[in-house]
């Protein structure tokens, strides 16, 4: 991972990012690879661009690349092109997340040694799940503290206080499925009468 972090300070740009078909990223991603698996071994990206003129060297550092990204891609979760979202969005730096991750109590020589590229989605999705539940708790604590002050008849649950952004897409993919189901059931009864509903 500290290799990941070290080219995307180099690329300044996200390792999600990465072009294999662009000499420049590939050559920084072996340079990257090559100072942060190797004790001791420090020099300078132009001095490491020398070495890879040398076409056998170049040629074998590549082919362990191949070989670490195809046995590692077995692992990573593919993503539906509906995931991605908007094309206009920034992507995050993986150096942010892996901080993120470190300040919320991931061992930090994990994270930057041991830890595989194909492994940080797990961490990321066990940190928003256990910060969801942070402030469902803080929520939770808050009503239950403001509840003797106010009519619970107009606050009947902590999720009316305030409603998070995943509720609200959940209420909207329910409210969606509803409809469709209803739709569906309309079209039922234009077609068969109302007989054929139940």
């Amino acid at each position: 991972m500290k290799s990941v972090i070290r080219w995307e300070q180099l690329r300044k740009k996200s390792f999600s990012q990465m072009d294999y078909t662009d000499k420049d990223d590939v050559d920084a991603l072996l340079y990257t690879t090559t100072i942060c698996n190797n004790a001791g071994v420090m020099y300078a990206f132009e001095v490491f661009r020398h070495t890879l003129a040398n076409e056998k060297i170049a040629h074998e550092m590549i082919s362990v690349l191949e070989r670490e990204t195809a046995v590692l891609s077995q692992f990573q979760t593919k993503q539906e092109t509906s995931d991605l979202g908007s094309t206009e969005v920034t992507p995050g730096m993986i150096g942010e997340l892996i901080a993120t991750l470190i300040m919320s109590g991931l061992d930090a020589h994990y994270a930057l040694e041991e830890m595989e590229l194909c492994d940080l989605p797990l961490y990321i999705e066990a940190y928003e799940r256990k910060k969801k539940e942070q402030m469902e708790s803080d929520r939770l604590w808050t009503y239950l503290n403001i509840l003797p002050h106010v009519d619970g008849k107009k606050l009947p649950s902590a999720r009316d206080l305030y409603s998070f952004p995943w509720e609200e897409m959940e209420d909207m993919k329910e409210a969606e499925r509803a409809l469709a189901e209803d739709a569906e059931t309309f079209e039922i009864f234009m077609n068969n009468g109302i007989n054929n509903c139940k």
